[in-house]
């Protein structure tokens, strides 16, 4: 069960000072860890029961499962998590660092292990500066920039042209989104990242490079469907498979995708080929465009009329929690969870209602028991107990 609160740093005199060194000269391991916790600017403190092999990889446990808590909570801010998949191996790595301090607090020895009751304070401040200066931590622009890698073919065969992608990127733009249309060599521009784990992973690392923050993948299959005589003319028809995915490239998150044919008439071939290749581009980006928008607004800071932190909860819970207050407040209220780590939900709420609404459908949560701990702004914090 984890437990949040914050303690201060308060004003530290000559003697002050004098006193902490000799605590620190004199201190065991256990006291030398407490008394360093005291000069810090912001600390959280958690408790667990915690089972490891043994204490130490039980107190290990618990310190990493304190410090990935942090985490989730510093999501309740501008900020956006991205690079989960090399954030868990570094907080395995360098957790220690971010530990202010543990006590704990119960030991007990049993078959399946030992367990223990434990207390762990976390650096939030310096855990917070150190993921923002190696970019797990960022800004998501309010208007996202999109790349676009689409593998295409040609009567079977791979496409010597980069036209389809070409009129993604056209049709995206005149929808009044961003793109970048260069800027990468590694994946090619002309692959389908998205059928292949190892070009997906490059793509979203070099997409966040750049400031991408949504990968558009997929394929376009054009090819001659028939040739028909009518009175004087020779009539080409082409058509064109168009498969779009719309991706998160922070956390790989599919947002929106779809796949539908299309075809054209012309005289002349080119024109033919051409015209069915840029009809299934704006088709499919005008549908898909409008989705992402809308799911991008909801799950990204800025956008809601309160965002809504659940600590100590688990992916279900969160979202039962928020079924109910989308319910509770009806009158169009939309609810969506922004992001989930280390046990921490951050949701986004967009309503019409007031506080006063919020604050009564969280009491009426019969569930699970609720507590709002802090509230500041827009911005919510629970603490949830079973």
């Amino acid at each position: 069960m984890g437990i949040f609160n914050r303690t201060r740093r308060g004003s530290c005199g000559i003697g002050a000072m004098a006193l902490a060194v000799f605590y620190l000269l004199c201190a065991s391991p256990n006291q030398l860890q407490a008394s360093i916790a005291v000069d810090t600017n912001d600390l959280l403190t958690f408790e667990y029961q915690q089972v490891g092999a043994n204490e130490e990889e039980a107190v290990r446990l618990a310190s990493i499962r304190a410090v990935n808590a942090t985490i989730g909570q510093l999501l309740l801010s501008d900020y956006s998590l991205q690079a989960r998949d090399l954030l868990d191996p570094y907080i395995q790595k360098n957790y220690q660092q971010f530990v202010a301090s543990y006590y704990i607090l119960e030991r007990r020895a049993g078959r399946d292990g030992f367990g223990v009751r434990i207390r762990v304070q976390t650096f939030s401040e310096k855990l917070n500066r150190d993921l923002r200066e190696k970019r797990f931590l960022y800004r998501p622009k309010l208007s996202p920039y999109h790349y676009v890698f689409l593998e295409e073919t040609l009567d079977g065969q791979p496409s010597p042209s980069d036209t389809a992608r070409q009129a993604v990127i056209q049709a995206i733009r005149s929808l009044d989104g961003k793109v970048y249309a260069t800027g990468m060599t590694s994946p090619s521009n002309n692959t389908d990242v998205m059928t292949s784990p190892a070009a997906f992973a490059a793509a979203r690392e070099a997409a966040l490079r750049i400031g991408a923050g949504i990968i558009i993948s997929g394929r376009a299959d054009t090819g001659k469907a028939r040739e028909k005589d009518i009175l004087y003319y020779k009539i080409t028809t082409y058509v064109t498979t168009l498969t779009l995915a719309f991706v998160r490239a922070d956390d790989g998150t599919l947002m929106t995708s779809a796949d539908k044919s299309f075809e054209a008439n012309d005289p002349d071939s080119d024109k033919a080929r051409a015209q069915s290749i840029q009809r299934a581009a704006e088709t499919i980006c005008q549908k898909l465009l409008t989705v992402s928008r809308d799911m991008w607004k909801r799950t990204t800071p800025g956008h809601a009329d309160f965002e809504i932190m659940l600590t100590n909860v688990k992916p279900a819970q969160a979202e039962a929690i928020s079924r109910h207050i989308e319910s509770q407040l009806a009158e169009g209220t939309r609810s969506r969870l922004r992001s989930y780590y280390g046990e921490v939900a951050v949701l986004n709420v967009v309503s019409p209602r007031a506080y006063s609404a919020l604050e009564r459908a969280i009491r009426e949560f019969s569930e699970l028991q609720l507590r709002i701990s802090d509230h500041k702004g827009n911005r919510i914090t629970i603490n949830v107990n079973p």
